[in-house]
């Protein structure tokens, strides 16, 4: 008897006492939702559905996870091949999970482990959180148990943490690892406050739960602090309280452990009539199914009324052992469902299957090298020859395509050479044509008719003075286009090399308009000078000038009487912009089409302009805004130096 109590203690109470926060996360349910069980075989023998018939199995495996632990892991094995025939994953996770269950209850704790990895990848697959939350929780008990506890702190704090991230409406989990959490902390007065905070926390996310056994656990707990506080009786009292309203709940696994707290205020301070509350206790333990995990509360009455030489009460729980005992689930090696040999059986043949798939795969894999192997063997031979008759083919192809490459090359180099230079003179004469013919025509046949009427004695004193001055601006205008165009000519000659210098833009602006003046002068216009100060580009002092000019004399030309005319320049990127904006009234798109012809004499001068901008190095541009407004924008190379003038 002596042996017979000793070994269930060992293998049943110690489990019992370790697996207290897993039962709260399944055997509770199975208590409350008992009454389920008949519904739930009708419904299995009439489905017709596979993957529901998978579901209710995994329902049936939990309610009897504390009913009938061989019943409970023989319909999880029935689920698991349901599921892996099926390929449903989220089945196999809840089988894995009823599973893991079963070998933590008989302390197979490394076994336990296994299964439960196995349900997590599952449910990490299907992206099921609270499922992972749970099974992480469990194989923190799993691998405390197996004397890790790095690894078991390192699964329950990810579960702690994942389960106070899920939605509102799955906070029910983490209600329940709070209530873990004050279990493993509820001794370590560094904890108090946490402790506390975590039942106050679990208590209100209970309450959104009517049916919840977590409220009585939490009760329980101050009831717990009732004892420490010198209120022993009170504390009693409520824990009476709290049993009874377990049993009207339908939960007696609730209110068995309820009691079984008793066993701890002795500890703390109170003495209870602890062989009543053990009756209690066992007889709710025998109501629920679950007396294996309140074996310690059997040993303790035998014990006690044997020491009270009380014969019938020894006598009545002594054949309460020796029944359990003859049970063949207490017997060592007499186990109905062999959960050991289940789990070698089944590693055994998931080892045998990938053995037999490897050695397929190694024997389709060399006969397939032995294939290649003639294939490449004969194709290179093939290959081999043709190769050598292509090359040789291509090699005198190519020699034939090189000779006659040469001729042509040398012959269109030839030609290309007396084009380039034909186009160049023909382009220059017919440059300098124009702008003899354009450019001085004009001015010349003014400067005739000025002098026709300065013979004319009629004349008056100021009008003679008017158009002396007038030949002379003329005269200086024609001196300075001839200028403008000499440098041109000797741009377009061969030897001439381009040597850019810093120059500062605003002086030749200023010379520009001071040269221009009497005809803005003339014209009414209002010069609205936007040139940032400092502002220096890389150019050729006096071509920048005389394209300043240019395009300062079309601008003038071209702007209406009494009109703006805006200068402003900015760099971006190393190159300054220079623009010039003039107000020429409608018909700007004309202006644009007559300055890219030759028979202008102003398109001859922005020809002009535009080859000095392009030898310094930058470019000219003319675009028509709103078909009213002409702006010449001329690009010119930066000078940095050292300070920020960028404007735009």
């Amino acid at each position: 008897m002596t042996h017979r109590i000793r070994y269930l203690y060992d293998k049943y109470i110690r489990t019992a006492g370790i697996l207290a926060v897993v039962l709260l996360c399944t055997t509770q349910r199975a208590a409350a939702q008992k009454p389920q069980l008949p519904e739930l075989l009708r419904e299995l023998s009439v489905q017709r559905d596979s993957i529901a018939r998978i579901d209710i199995l995994g329902k049936l495996g939990a309610l009897y996870m504390m009913i009938n632990l061989d019943s409970s892991f023989t319909y999880a094995i029935r689920e698991q091949e349901m599921a892996e025939r099926y390929q449903y994953k989220k089945g196999l996770a809840d089988a894995f999970d009823i599973m893991s269950f079963c070998y933590a209850l008989r302390t197979d704790f490394n076994i336990a482990g296994i299964y439960g990895y196995r349900a997590l990848q599952l449910h990490k697959a299907v992206g099921d959180s609270a499922r992972i939350a749970k099974t992480l929780s469990n194989l923190y008990l799993y691998y405390r148990n197996m004397g890790r506890p790095e690894d078991a702190n390192n699964y329950f704090y990810e579960a702690f943490h994942m389960a106070a991230r899920l939605p509102a409406s799955q906070d029910s989990v983490y209600s329940i690892l709070l209530v873990n959490y004050a279990m493993r902390f509820y001794r370590d007065s560094t904890r108090k406050d946490s402790v506390l905070w975590a039942l106050k926390t679990a208590a209100g996310i209970s309450r959104k739960y009517p049916y919840s056994r977590l409220p009585l656990y939490i009760d329980a707990y101050a009831a717990d602090t009732l004892v420490i506080q010198g209120r022993g009786k009170e504390a009693e009292a409520r824990i009476n309280q709290l049993a009874e309203a377990a049993l009207q709940k339908g939960l007696p696994y609730v209110a068995m452990d309820i009691y079984n707290r008793l066993e701890d205020y002795k500890r703390l301070g109170y003495r209870t009539d602890s062989t009543r509350y053990r009756e209690l206790s066992y007889e709710l333990a025998k109501k629920a199914g679950c007396i294996e995990l309140n074996l310690s509360t059997l040993a303790g009455l035998y014990d006690y009324y044997r020491q009270q030489r009380n014969t019938a009460k020894t006598g009545y729980y002594s054949r309460e052992i020796m029944r359990l005992a003859a049970q063949h689930r207490y017997q060592q090696e007499k186990d109905p469902v062999n959960y050991i040999a289940f789990f070698l059986k089944e590693q055994s043949l998931q080892q045998l299957a990938r053995n037999n798939q490897r050695q397929q795969q190694e024997l389709e894999h060399v006969q397939l090298r032995r294939k290649q192997s003639q294939f490449i063997i004969g194709g290179l031979f093939i290959i081999v020859i043709l190769l050598f008759i292509l090359l040789y083919s291509r090699h005198r192809q190519y020699l034939a395509w090189k000779r006659q490459e040469q001729a042509l090359s040398d012959s269109y180099t030839g030609v290309a050479l007396k084009n380039i230079a034909l186009r160049a003179n023909d382009e220059f004469k017919n440059k300098l044509i124009s702008i003899i013919t354009n450019d001085f025509r004009e001015p010349l046949q003014y400067i005739s008719a000025a002098a026709l009427q300065l013979r004319n004695q009629g004349a008056s004193q100021a009008e003679m003075t008017a158009s002396v001055r007038e030949i002379a601006r003329v005269s200086a205008n024609t001196l300075s286009i001839f200028d403008n165009i000499l440098k041109w000519i000797r741009m377009q000659l061969s030897g001439f090399t381009y040597q850019g210098k810093p120059s500062l833009l605003n002086d030749t602006v200023d010379q520009a308009l001071k040269q221009m003046r009497p005809v803005i002068k003339e014209k009414g216009l209002v010069v609205v000078n936007l040139l940032p100060a400092g502002c220096w580009v890389m150019a050729d002092q006096e071509m920048l000038k005389g394209a300043q000019l240019h395009l300062l004399r079309l601008s003038v030309q071209y702007a209406q009487p009494g009109s703006l005319l805006v200068l402003s320049a900015w760099n971006k990127e190393g190159t300054v912009y220079v623009r010039i904006i003039a107000d020429a009234g409608a018909g700007a798109g004309d202006i644009l089409e007559r300055l890219s012809g030759w028979q202008d004499m102003n398109a001859l001068s922005f020809a002009i302009t535009r080859d000095f901008m392009d030898k310094m190095k930058g470019g000219l541009q003319v675009a028509a805004s709103e078909e009213r407004y002409l702006a010449f924008t001329g690009m010119l190379e930066e000078v940095k130096t050292g300070t920020d003038n960028s404007r735009e």
